[in-house]
């Protein structure tokens, strides 16, 4: 083969490559960050609230928006008004339009306040958003800072979610194994954090908490920084099981300090059980439903589009094979504690993220990735042809 055509086969593979989405390795990503200059504000002194929005992705933003309107105790003085660097402020809704934000760029938004009510609450917590469409890193889209009644109050935001319901391991007893997660998105690091189980009915035999400082039923987490969560590992006796039945499995957290937001303070977990004697009989439609964990953890929401993709991969072509569903039963026994670690850790979920893109877009664009790397391998074989050719001479 002539080295011109060699060069158009790479010429070639430029084009496939530029049909290729890459904006999902190189995007947008809007952080949030939030500060008060006065925690603790005397009677009537109006404080300050001070919001910075960073765009630390690679690529240009267009369309920012982040949402900060005001608790209900708290209002903007009279005569005073939001001051934003950049965009405009709306105090009714408290969208901030921000427009664009160039790679390395941060606009500020200074909102004034004051205490509204007669009785000031232990904590009047301040929120802040941001939406994009591109910005895939949802876990620093969201800030808090919060006024106090009292230096010694503090502010948490305690939640806890069951990630993905019970994986079966392969044996002729099986035995239900999960995590559960306990976070805290409140402004200041949680103490004395209590999760508690319940089964109603109690159809999973010896269901229990099996991580340190857990007992059967409730585990004692003695803190949780903010922004933070805590892996709490769930597992029961061995059984088995000769009828399709419902387990619903209950998980509370409550804590010591002052919660300033409780509805998510409680979930309800429902496990499909299907009938099983061996592993053949662990099939696609047994109604087992799992959670790609570390994916989650890489790109911060079950929600998140890459992970919707990932987890339809699972669904429509893993699980209708035995090798597939064997490797299913393998991650999901041994990635939850991994993806704990990864969710601590930007660097771990850009590291995570990076090495899933070749996977997200060979699933995404299965066709264009096939005929890629059938172009890569003619250019390899081609290459060395070649070589063996000027070998010969």
């Amino acid at each position: 083969m002539r080295l011109n055509q060699v060069r158009v086969m790479v010429l070639t593979a430029a084009a496939f490559l530029a049909l290729v989405p890459l904006r999902l390795c190189a995007a947008p990503d809007i952080a949030l960050q939030m500060t008060v200059d006065t925690v603790v504000p005397a009677v009537g002194q109006p404080v300050q609230f001070t919001i910075t929005a960073s765009n630390v992705g690679t690529d240009d933003a267009s369309g920012v928006q982040v949402t900060d309107q005001l608790p209900a105790e708290l209002r903007i003085p009279t005569g005073m008004a939001a001051f934003p660097s950049t965009g405009t402020y709306d105090a009714a809704t408290g969208v901030w339009s921000i427009g664009s934000l160039a790679a390395g760029a941060n606009a500020t938004l200074v909102i004034p306040a004051i205490v509204a009510v007669t009785t000031q609450p232990s904590c009047s917590v301040n929120v802040a958003v941001s939406s994009l469409a591109l910005d895939t890193q949802t876990a620093n889209n969201r800030a808090v800072a919060a006024v106090k009644r009292t230096a010694t109050d503090r502010c948490v935001d305690l939640g806890v979610s069951a990630n993905g319901t019970f994986v079966l391991p392969c044996s002729e007893s099986r035995h239900l194994d999960a995590y559960v997660y306990v976070s805290n998105r409140g402004p200041d690091d949680a103490s004395n954090v209590f999760v508690d189980l319940t089964q109603a009915p109690a159809a999973i035999p010896g269901l229990r908490f099996d991580s340190a400082g857990c007992t059967t039923t409730r585990c004692t987490v003695p803190s949780i920084a903010a922004g933070s969560s805590v892996p709490l590992h769930l597992i029961s006796d061995d059984f088995r099981n000769t009828r399709q039945q419902t387990a619903t499995s209950a998980f509370a957290t409550s804590s010591s300090d002052t919660d300033y937001l409780t509805t998510n303070n409680q979930v309800t977990a429902t496990s499909d059980i299907p009938p099983f004697t061996d592993c053949s009989e662990l099939v696609p439609d047994s109604g087992v439903k799992v959670s790609c964990f570390i994916a989650t953890a890489a790109y911060g929401s079950p929600l998140e589009p890459h992970v919707q993709l990932l987890r339809a991969f699972r669904d429509r072509y893993l699980q209708h094979s035995a090798p597939g569903r064997a490797f299913i039963r393998f991650y999901y026994r041994h990635s939850p504690p991994i993806a704990a670690v990864i969710a601590e850790h930007d660097w771990l979920r850009f590291l995570v993220r990076m090495l899933l893109t070749p996977l997200v877009l060979a699933i995404a664009f299965p066709l264009r990735a096939l005929m890629l790397a059938a172009l890569l391998a003619a250019m390899l074989l081609a290459m060395n042809r070649r070589r063996g050719s000027l070998r010969g001479t």
